[in-house]
C-alpha cells in the first residue's frame, strides 16, 4: 500500500475509534482530574484564555486566515496554501455540524468552573478545528517543506499556538481536555494524511 493510501487509512481508523468512544460517554476518565489541574493554575482565565479562544469568530478569524494563508503561500508554495484553503473551507462550512452525531454536552458547573454560560455540544471543539486548519495545517505544511525559509520558527509557533487553543478552552471551562485533544488529533491526522498526496513532490 503506498504511504498516501496508509496515511488516509490511519486517519480514517483513528476518527473512526474516537467517534464511537465520544459516542457513548459524555466525558472521558481523567477529564476532570486534568480539568481542573489546569484550571487550578490559572484561576482568571478571562485576562488570557478569552482574547486566544477569541481568534476562532468573526472577527479575529479573518486576520488569523490572512495571516496563515500568506505565511502558507511563502512556507509550501501555491500547493501549501491550496491545501489550507481546502481545509478551511470545510472546518468553515461544516465543522459546526459534526457535532450532532456525537451530542456530547458541555462541561457542567458542578464538575469545574465554567466561564459565561457555553451552548450546543462540546465536541467536536469548532474553536480547536479552526486552530487546527489554521496555525496547524501551517505547521503540518512548513515540516515537510524541508526547503522553506524559517520551518522550524514557523513550526514552533504554530503548533504552540494549537497547544494554547487546548489550554485556554479547558480552562474556560468550555470542553473537557479530552474534547480538544481529540479534535486536533483528528484534524491533524487529516491535514497530514491530505498533505502525502498535494505537497509530495511533483
Amino acid at each position: 500500500m503506498r504511504p498516501a493510501h496508509s496515511a488516509l487509512l490511519v486517519a480514517a481508523l483513528a476518527t473512526l475509534v474516537i467517534g464511537i468512544a465520544v459516542a457513548f460517554t459524555p466525558r472521558f476518565p481523567g477529564d476532570i482530574a486534568v480539568a481542573r489541574a489546569i484550571q487550578s493554575v490559572s484561576p482568571h482565565p478571562d485576562w488570557w484564555a478569552r482574547p486566544i479562544s477569541n481568534l476562532a469568530p468573526a472577527p479575529g478569524k479573518y486576520y488569523v486566515i490572512a495571516i496563515v494563508a500568506t505565511a502558507s503561500l511563502f512556507v509550501g508554495g501555491w500547493r501549501g496554501l491550496g491545501l489550507f484553503a481546502g481545509f478551511l473551507i470545510l472546518e468553515q462550512y461544516g465543522a459546526e455540524h459534526t457535532k450532532v452525531l456525537f451530542k456530547r454536552p458541555r462541561p457542567s458547573h458542578d464538575l469545574i468552573a465554567v466561564v459565561g454560560s457555553p451552548s450546543g455540544y462540546t465536541f467536536p471543539s469548532t474553536t480547536l478545528t479552526f486552530f487546527s486548519v489554521t496555525f496547524g495545517s501551517l505547521g503540518i505544511i512548513a515540516a515537510l517543506s524541508k526547503q522553506a525559509p524559517n520551518r522550524t520558527a514557523v513550526m514552533i509557533v504554530t503548533f504552540a499556538m494549537v497547544l494554547a487553543g487546548c489550554v485556554a478552552r479547558v480552562a474556560l471551562g468550555a470542553h473537557w481536555p479530552s474534547d480538544v485533544l481529540m479534535t486536533v488529533g483528528i484534524c491533524l491526522l487529516w491535514i497530514w494524511a491530505a498533505s502525502k498526496y498535494v505537497l509530495r513532490p511533483a
